[in-house]
């Protein structure tokens, strides 16, 4: 079992965060026993696109819950912003590389608005970049190494990375606020300071991150509830609603609820029959110990 995360090019560091190489054999895990690792996810929205090109067995998903009817994935597929959650079911031998774009990233190697994949969770890449698509994961899979295959795609994107324009200081500065204050900061208040109307920089950010200003501000404070739940399970929920600024915890849990398909406190409770992944990475309701929690990966 493998999940390791190589960074892009210099040229693609203002773009794409990480590609993640994963190689898990499900069979080869239930032989050895190794139970820890479930293999239904439930994705959970964070405020960015990514790309996955799969070169092992496909695996499944769903927009309802891991008990209505699944459909396969691509070969090479782009995952929208989300707004809700999605299922994730694997099965055989998954080896699969994860492209993970900053926010605003997409739009400067794909010139589209981003809204339009907007909770799409499996949009066909040669419907997007024609027959190259099919033609890097035949690739993918030809490579030797995972350095190789890091160099395939430092290729594929640089050869498709447009001109930089100004619009998207304006998506990144905003962004730096969100960030730094945790979802928190008003939004109407950055007019000022960027010299632009908030309909301006709601319509900037729906067609370069495929989500509102606002939108984004509640995913990241909602994501960073899970890192409280997971480090302070102990911490009541009106405490953790006023932390993270909401008026109380009503509009919290409604809140949480919609991106998590479950309240926090169900949440806590539930058996760990499935891996929560949030921040991009594996939330994990019960820790293991030792060596088998260095090898949970992240998704």
């Amino acid at each position: 079992m493998k999940a390791q995360i190589i960074k892009p090019s210099p040229r693609l560091s203002g773009v794409i965060d990480n590609y993640m190489l994963v190689d898990i054999d499900w069979q080869r895990l239930a032989v050895e026993g190794a139970a820890a690792l479930a293999s239904v996810w439930r994705l959970v929205p964070y405020g960015k696109v990514s790309m996955l090109c799969v070169y092992g067995d496909a695996h499944e998903y769903s927009l309802e819950g891991p008990g209505d009817a699944m459909r396969k994935t691509r070969q090479a597929f782009l995952v929208g912003q989300l707004t809700k959650p999605i299922w994730l079911k694997f099965a055989g031998h998954t080896r699969l590389v994860k492209i993970q774009f900053k926010p605003g990233g997409l739009s400067q190697l794909l010139p589209m608005n981003l809204d339009e994949f907007t909770n799409v969770p499996s949009l066909d890449l040669e419907a997007v970049w024609g027959r190259a698509a099919a033609d890097l994961v035949e690739q993918l899979h030809e490579a030797g190494t995972d350095a190789q295959r890091a160099g395939l795609l430092d290729g594929f994107f640089e050869r498709r990375l447009q001109p930089r324009k100004d619009v998207i200081d304006y998506v990144e500065y905003t962004m730096t606020q969100l960030q730094q204050t945790q979802g928190k900061v008003a939004i109407k208040g950055l007019e000022e300071k960027l010299g632009i109307s908030t309909r301006q920089l709601e319509r900037l950010f729906l067609a370069k991150v495929g989500l509102s200003a606002k939108q984004m501000g509640k995913i990241i404070r909602l994501n960073g509830a899970f890192s409280q739940l997971e480090s302070r399970p102990a911490l009541s929920m009106t405490s953790l609603s006023y932390e993270l600024g909401y008026h109380d915890q009503a509009h919290f849990c409604h809140d949480f609820k919609a991106i998590a398909g479950v309240s926090p406190s169900k949440l806590l409770s539930q058996s760990p029959g499935e891996l929560f992944v949030t921040h991009g990475q594996c939330f994990l309701k019960q820790k293991p110990s030792g060596a088998a929690r260095e090898n949970q990966p992240a998704a």
